[in-house]
C-alpha cells in the first residue's frame, strides 16, 4: 500500500512539474514573438494571456484541459510537502521559511491552473487588470490595508531573495539527482533561477511601493513587470534576458519533472 502511495506522490509531482514546464515555454514563446514581431506593443503576457491564444486553435481546449489538470496536481504536491514536510526541511526558522515558500508555490499554481480552467469554460475576465492589482485593490480596501499590502511585498521580496539565493549557492542541486555531465546545464538553471528570482524581487518592491502610496495601479505581477521593464532605458534587452529566464526556468521544470527525488 506505501510503495502505491509513493508511486501516485511520484505521478503527481512530476505529472505537476511537466504541466509547469509548459505553461513557461509557453509564456516564453510567445514574449519571444513580442520582440520579432514588427510594431509589437504589449504590456506582458500572463498565464491567462497565454491560455486565451492557445484556445484560438482547435487542439487547443484539450491542451488547456491536460495543463489545468496538471498545474492542479502540482498545486497539491506543493502543499503535502509544505504540509507533511516530506522534503525533511524541518521546523527551524529556515525551515518553515522553504515550507511556506513551497505552500505560496502551491497556492500561485493552483491560480494559474485556475485561470486555465475560465478560459475553458469561457468566463474569464480580459479585463479590470492581473491578479496582481486585483489582490491589491482588495488589500487596500481593508482596515490597515496598506500595511497588509506593504507586509505581503515584504513577503514576495523575502521569496525572491531565497530564489536567487538558492541560485547562488546551488541549493536547488539538493533535490535533484542529476547525472555527472551536467555542468552547462546547471549554470543555466542557477541563471534562470536567480532571474526569475530578480523579477520575483521587483514584483515585491512595486507591491511595497502601493502599498506606501495607497494605489493598487502600482503594484505590477510579472506580466505588468515585463511592459515596465520594456519602457526602461536598455528595455528591450531587459525584456529579452527576462524571456529567456523565463525559458530556461521551463527547462529547470523539465530536468526537475525527470530528476526530483521524490517521496512521501
Amino acid at each position: 500500500m506505501n510503495a502505491r502511495l509513493n508511486f501516485s506522490f511520484e505521478i503527481m509531482a512530476r505529472a505537476g512539474l511537466f504541466a509547469r514546464a509548459i505553461v513557461y515555454a509557453l509564456i516564453a514563446s510567445l514574449l519571444v514573438a513580442a520582440i520579432i514581431a514588427p510594431g509589437t506593443r504589449d504590456e506582458g503576457y500572463s498565464p491567462g494571456d497565454t491560455f486565451r491564444q492557445i484556445e484560438q486553435h482547435v487542439p487547443g481546449l484539450l491542451l488547456l484541459a491536460m495543463i489545468a489538470a496538471g498545474l492542479f496536481l502540482y498545486a497539491l504536491w506543493r502543499g503535502i510537502q509544505a504540509i507533511f514536510d516530506t522534503s525533511d526541511k524541518g521546523d527551524e526558522a529556515m525551515g518553515r521559511f522553504a515550507r511556506l515558500g513551497m505552500m505560496s508555490s502551491g497556492i500561485s499554481y493552483l491560480t494559474v491552473g485556475f485561470a486555465a480552467l475560465l478560459v475553458i469554460l469561457d468566463q474569464d475576465d480580459q479585463n479590470g487588470g492581473g491578479t496582481t492589482e486585483t489582490l491589491a485593490r482588495y488589500a487596500l480596501s481593508q482596515m490597515f490595508g496598506k500595511y497588509l499590502l506593504m507586509l505581503g511585498g515584504l513577503i514576495v521580496l523575502a521569496i525572491g531573495v531565497a530564489q536567487v539565493w538558492r541560485a547562488v549557492t546551488h541549493a536547488w542541486k539538493h533535490d535533484l539527482k542529476l547525472p555527472s555531465d551536467s555542468n552547462i546545464a546547471c549554470g543555466l538553471i542557477s541563471s534562470a533561477i536567480a532571474g526569475r528570482g530578480l523579477l520575483i524581487m521587483l514584483v515585491g518592491v512595486f507591491l511595497v511601493w502601493a502599498g506606501w502610496v495607497g494605489d493598487a495601479d502600482e503594484a505590477r505581477g510579472i506580466a505588468g513587470l515585463l511592459g515596465w521593464l520594456r519602457d526602461q532605458p536598455f528595455g528591450l534587452i531587459l525584456y529579452a534576458l527576462s524571456a529567456a529566464s523565463i525559458a530556461s526556468y521551463g527547462f529547470y521544470s523539465l530536468v526537475e519533472a525527470r530528476y526530483m527525488k521524490i517521496s512521501l
